[in-house]
């Protein structure tokens, strides 16, 4: 399919249509892809310019916000000049009061701005009149700015129409395409989409997308309406800055008051807890607002990442760009991000501030401590001279999708009480596969933060697993999700995943037709595919006869440790498969795994029973050498059974 495209942007808040609009004044021709206009965090925000009163400690990101602030007036000028719709900029400065008297800030925040200025008791209460009787004083920030940011929404997107951008709303991204480190077409719901470059600046969502540690942080605001009154002045003319508190007063008498900040996931709504908090502390700041009409409610998304810097710069294919995770300064920071963002794209120059908000500052590699566990008796085993069995074992490597491993002990990395047991108990037990959950890392679930970043991936195979996966339609995005991941952490050629679709929650049953299905989808996109199933032989067959690599049979029901519990299903499924069998749930304990592999499985994959030891470590030890055990056992092959005794020694021969 042909670029319909020089640029490709997925998302159309601020950041994207900021990015859009610079682009196309450089000529390039550009195309914004959205779902929903109107979930724009834009649309929530206060709209303040504020890299003094925000107190920023980062260097480089406050270089970074007070840079895109002194670009806003001519930025502002040139789009209301485009499309003759007023931005609302008014740089009316920002007012911070404090209800607790400092004893040294005044001198150490004179030094590191200048421009601030402090105001005592007196000083300040005569500035701003009506302020709350327990403020004791505050700094003044003129430098500090505000734009309307719903105003400037509606001039950058006209302003795109108007340049020629093509803007498709209502469009849903599923995916974007990879080839050799280049991104080669998105997706979506209408088909897929090609260009030359391509850029995510889908803000929260952009994590849905590629395995970037972006999260939604909630963010509640009302605003109320000033009473009329043509012979007075707005009783506001500068944005009243407090502690967890602003009022943002607009020209038409509206006075906006934010905002939450709520760690809640995707909760929708502005909820009667959140309004409350919001008018406690606002009428604590400015009395006056207790007599005065709420006009409107609203919340949104904000996106953060965990040091709650933004994602700014080349991603992981070299034409694929990130502009997300703006948090609190996505209006303040649109536009210098276009502007940074249009010179990389076009190839003129590499602006050195962007390098401390690199993408992969998050994947740093690091290797697992080899601090030494304390197991009693430890185990040598002699090899005997000329031993055949004891020469194939040594030889006999587990082989999926012609990768090969020494190791056919997968581990799983949840349910740890630290990440450094984690990375003992793997070590110990000689595992090179190791099953991470997408879904768990990427909302950074407890127990999970930092994982992905905690291991060697230069020493082990990453298995990406869709758990937590309830349809088909989940699993497969899930999936995409994880070989980006891997991809991220160095392996490039990784497309294996685990796949698990569950919808059952009391029993953690897999689903069998959705892991038919997915399988199916999946297979056609290129992964190597490893299904969770129950132990039913008819639909390892069909996964296998679809083009699964292997079939992962549960011993038993997952986490439970109730061992082996349909040992003659699981021996059908290996007698039958022409893929490996990985026995996978259920495995409580090492003579329970060596007992799956003397059934003839090939591999086992076992989490909960390390995990949960009293001693993970030794544990891991222990089912390593459990496994290797129950395969040297199945390649020797077991004495016959019989219906009746047989003495060992013999009864030839003997003293009478």
């Amino acid at each position: 399919m042909k670029a319909s495209s020089d640029v490709l942007i997925i998302g159309g808040g601020i950041i994207g249509m900021a990015i859009a609009v610079e682009l196309r004044l450089r000529q390039l021709s550009v195309t914004v892809v959205s779902r929903d206009f109107q979930q724009a965090s834009t649309l929530a925000a206060a709209g303040m310019l504020a890299p003094q009163a925000e107190a920023i400690s980062n260097t480089a990101m406050l270089q970074l916000c007070r840079r895109s602030r002194s670009l806003y007036p001519e930025w502002c000028a040139k789009l209301e000049q485009l499309t003759g719709v007023a931005t609302g900029y008014w740089p009316c400065g920002i007012l911070a009061p404090v209800y607790t008297a400092p004893e040294t800030l005044p001198q150490t925040q004179a030094e590191t701005d200048p421009t601030a200025l402090w105001l005592d008791q007196d000083a300040i209460h005569l500035y701003q009149a009506g302020l709350g009787s327990d403020i004791v004083g505050g700094w003044w920030y003129p430098e500090d700015a505000q734009v309307d940011n719903r105003a400037l929404a509606r001039a950058l997107q006209l302003a795109a129409q108007e340049l020629g951008v093509n803007i498709c709303e209502g469009v849903e991204i599923e995916a974007i395409e990879q080839q050799h480190r280049l991104a080669c077409g998105v997706i979506t719901s209408i088909g897929q989409l090609q260009a030359d470059h391509y850029l995510i600046a889908a803000g929260a969502w952009s994590s849905q997308l590629l395995p970037l540690p972006v999260r939604p942080k909630k963010g509640q605001m009302l605003s109320v309406q000033v009473p009329k009154n043509n012979h007075q002045p707005l009783p506001l003319g500068k944005i009243i800055y407090g502690k967890e508190t602003y009022l943002v007063p607009r020209r038409d008498g509206r006075i906006l008051v934010g905002a939450t900040n709520e760690d809640v996931g995707w909760q929708p709504h502005n909820t009667p807890a959140g309004i409350n908090s919001l008018l406690g502390r606002a009428l604590r700041l400015y009395p006056q607002l207790q007599d005065w009409q709420i006009q409107e409610c609203w919340w949104g998304f904000r996106p953060t990442t965990p040091d709650e810097l933004p994602i700014i710069g080349t991603g992981p294919c070299h034409n694929l760009t990130i502009a997300t995770g703006h948090y609190r300064n996505g209006i303040l920071l649109a536009p210098i991000t276009a502007m940074l963002l249009a010179d990389l794209i076009e190839g003129q120059k590499h602006e050195p501030l962007l390098d401390h908000f690199r993408y992969d500052r998050f994947y740093n590699k690091s290797t697992p401590t080899n601090k030494s566990v304390m197991i009693t008796a430890p185990i040598t085993p002699v090899a005997p001279q000329n031993s055949s069995i004891i020469t194939k074992v040594s030889t006999d490597q587990l082989t999926i999708a012609g990768r090969t491993f020494n190791s056919r002990l997968m581990t799983g990395t949840g349910k740890y009480s630290s990440l450094e047991l984690m990375q003992q108990s793997i070590a110990a037990s000689g595992s090179e596969i190791v099953t991470v959950a997408v879904r768990r890392v990427q909302t950074k679930a407890p127990g999970h933060e930092g994982l992905s970043e905690a291991l060697d991936w230069t020493k082990l195979w990453m298995l990406p697993n869709t758990a937590g996966c309830k349809t088909t339609e989940e699993a497969v995005r899930v999936a995409r999700l994880g070989r980006e991941m891997a991809k991220l952490l160095g392996q490039e050629d990784n497309n294996f995943v685990k796949l698990e679709v569950i919808p059952d929650a009391k029993y953690l049953l897999p689903d069998p037709i959705g892991t038919l299905q997915a399988a199916e989808q999946l297979v056609k996109e290129g992964f190597a595919v490893l299904p969770y199933i129950n132990a039913d032989p008819l639909l390892a067959k069909r996964l296998e006869e679809v083009g699964c690599v292997t079939v992962m049979p549960l011993g038993s029901p997952i986490g439970s440790g109730q061992g082996i519990k349909n040992a003659a299903n699981i021996q059908i499924i290996i007698e039958e498969a022409k893929v490996p069998v990985v026995v996978d749930a259920g495995i409580g304990t090492p003579s329970e795994a060596a007992y799956a592999m003397e059934l003839g499985a090939d591999a086992l994959l076992i989490n909960s029973a390390i995990a949960l030891a009293k001693n993970p470590v030794a544990m891991g030890k222990a089912m390593g050498m459990a496994t290797e055990a129950g395969r040297l056992a199945y390649l020797a092959g077991r004495m016959p059974t019989k219906s009746y005794a047989s003495a060992s020694s013999p009864l030839t021969g003997t003293i009478k």
